[in-house]
């Protein structure tokens, strides 16, 4: 019976070590860059959605960060812009989606951003050559194949992210822009207001 007890009470101990493990890593893939919020701490541990859309934002590339609304001493809203060419617009972009998922609830704040680690495939002359208004990483390579693709074609951006859409080989000039603007209308992400034609031949 002592052995017994004995090997419960190291198999407790093994659990228990282990657990704290798990949480010591969970700790660590949830620590972020700016100061230290408790609500946001809070949440990160007690709210599963906060805790998948944070994930979610760990895992992308390129500059990115990450804000939160707070209500009543709550997260209320998040967003997070990442792949962007520059911090400041990936800051711009998580603080212009948390203010369209909160409706203007609380005022938005960054909570976290970094530069992840990866090459994103495009020279600084590709970046700098590319419409202004294109500003991530995926947009841009997006850009890079209309222009190797056959005319007619069209491309248009998303006026607020520069999400991209483009057609080519079409029959005209005329029906490239309309398919274009088509797909950019029924693509958009529900925040940007409207599409904009930057080229078409």
């Amino acid at each position: 019976m002592r052995k017994l007890a004995n090997l419960k009470g190291m198999l407790g101990l093994l659990i228990v070590g282990l657990l704290v493990g798990c949480n010591s890593l969970h700790r660590n893939d949830v620590s972020y860059s700016e100061t230290e919020n408790p609500i946001f701490t809070q949440a990160l541990a007690e709210e599963d959605w906060v805790q998948d859309e944070y994930s979610e934002y760990k895992s992308r590339r390129g500059y990115k960060a990450f804000a939160i609304s707070i209500l009543n001493g709550h997260v209320y809203a998040t967003g997070f812009g990442d792949d962007k060419v520059t911090m400041e617009l990936a800051e711009n972009e998580a603080l212009r989606m948390c203010a369209h998922f909160s409706q203007g609830v609380g005022e938005c704040q960054i909570m976290d951003k970094a530069e992840s680690e990866g090459d994103h495939g495009l020279t600084e002359a590709e970046i700098e050559s590319a419409p202004e208004q294109l500003i991530a990483h995926r947009d841009i390579h997006h850009y890079l194949r209309y222009q190797a693709a056959e005319a007619p074609k069209a491309f248009v951006a998303a006026v607020c992210s520069g999400q991209a859409f483009w057609v080519s080989d079409k029959k005209s000039k005329e029906q490239a822009e309309q398919l274009a603007m088509q797909s950019c209308e029924n693509g958009r992400h529900p925040s940007d207001p409207c599409c904009t034609l930057l080229t078409s031949e």
